[in-house]
């Protein structure tokens, strides 16, 4: 990408996180004048999306533009017209202010450092990448995997260890797109029911995922990442300022409340750190660092015109293809879905908000589908060889898809089924 583009873009998407913050805090214009400025970035970067994703994102585009025309021409009005302007704004906005979060990432690794070995290793490394990747999201996969790539090859064992700590994140970070996309796609939905029953799933996750790993037969002789006390602090002090923020100020959503507290910290941070070139360091990133997001900025807003022409070619026909009971074996039968079409090579972007197109206007329980969407894009992204995570472990470190897969068919058969088993308790709760 051209570095005049690359700037370009990323000065937009800043004018579309202020404007969302705006919007969403103050209430005095509408949000999806935030959209407008994330439509621009996307006709700058589409050529420069890698060609795989480009396809997928012209289809979506094209899918959406005749259902939204369908709906035009059938008199609807003009709100899904509006909400594909939005393009997922409160989303983007969260991407780009949660990427300003590898400022300090970057700067806080340190070189040279000794890598300690063995299964506690490892098992440090898994939930340390777990407690990083909840707020920075990919590229905590990349820091933790650089650093383990300094000392040997990685092996498929510690590919297995990013892949898994990452993946959990989906089922109940506020930091995670996953997240943003479930509260979005399923209006009415709790960050605070999202969590309570993410984290105990997450919890059994990573502790199936230790058992896994400390019974592979290299996991006696691999290097793990140092993780220290201090290294997780800003993870955790950024989860409980959001969550306790929402506590007080529920007005305001989720998504930007994460993306005012992840702007905040970095500024607070470069001004103590860097102290003059604090600003110097903030425009870099917004010049160049913005750009490493283009794909899934893209995405987002493809997605919006795919879910906006979904809805307005439904309402159309006065068609209704959600079941009129959604319960956990409806929920069963739409995470089954969502992994196989992960397993296609659709991104969960794609997946999550066609599902709540469909699902979300006869949704009793919006909490359910929240559930069901973050439990689906967790087990999508895991077993996927075609997920953006997968991808990234398999082109940066040389780790075999068939080998990732091969490990994780039963990880996934176990955790489809515990997830199966939350949401029929769940169901028996409400």
């Amino acid at each position: 990408m051209k570095p005049s583009i690359a700037a370009t873009g990323g000065w937009l998407l800043m004018l579309s996180v202020l404007l969302s913050l705006i919007a969403q805090i103050t209430g005095l214009f509408s949000g999806y004048w935030a959209g407008i400025p994330i439509w621009l970035v996307v006709m700058l970067f589409v050529p420069y999306v890698k060609p795989a994703q480009r396809k997928q994102i012209i289809l979506l585009m094209l899918v959406g533009s005749v259902g939204l025309l369908y709906g035009v021409f059938s008199g609807l009005d003009g709100r899904y017209l509006l909400k594909t302007l939005d393009a997922n704004q409160n989303v983007v906005a969260m991407i780009v202010g949660v990427g300003f979060l590898r400022i300090f990432a970057v700067n806080s690794v340190k070189t040279g450092e000794t890598l300690p070995k063995g299964k506690s290793a490892l098992i440090r490394t898994l939930f340390g990448a777990h407690l990083f990747g909840s707020v920075l999201n990919i590229s905590s996969v990349m820091i933790v995997g650089d650093k383990l790539a300094t000392q040997s090859k990685l092996t498929t064992t510690q590919g297995l260890v990013l892949l898994r700590g990452f993946s959990a994140c989906a089922f109940w970070s506020p930091f995670f797109a996953s997240m943003g996309l479930a509260l979005v796609s399923a209006p009415g939905a709790e960050l605070g029911t999202l969590v309570s029953f993410g984290i105990p799933i997450c919890l059994v996750a990573l502790g199936l995922s230790c058992w896994q790993i400390i019974h592979r037969d290299d996991a006696d002789t691999l290097s793990g990442y140092p993780v220290t006390l201090y290294s997780l602090w800003m993870p955790a002090l950024l989860a409980v300022i959001v969550i306790t923020a929402h506590k007080y100020y529920p007005h305001i959503s989720v998504l930007s409340l994460v993306t005012l507290t992840s702007l905040c910290f970095i500024a607070l941070w470069l001004l103590f750190t860097k102290g003059y070139h604090a600003i110097v360091v903030a425009r870099n990133h917004i010049e160049s660092g913005i750009a490493n997001s283009s794909g899934e900025v893209v995405l987002f807003a493809a997605a919006a015109m795919l879910a906006s022409g979904v809805a307005a070619s439904l309402d159309a026909m006065n068609i209704q293809l959600a079941p009129e009971h959604f319960g956990p074996l409806e929920a069963g039968v739409t995470i089954a879905v969502l992994v196989a079409l992960a397993m296609t090579g659709m991104h969960p972007v794609t997946s999550v908000v066609l599902a709540g197109s469909v699902l979300a206007p006869s949704m009793a329980d919006p909490n359910m589908l929240g559930l069901t969407l973050l439990m689906g894009w967790s087990l999508g992204i895991t077993v996927s060889p075609f997920s953006g995570v997968q991808l990234s472990i398999q082109s940066r470190y040389d780790i075999g898809a068939k080998d990732l897969l091969k490990a994780n068919w039963r990880y996934i058969t176990a955790m489809y089924l515990i997830c199966c088993s939350v949401l029929w308790w769940y169901s028996t709760q409400i």
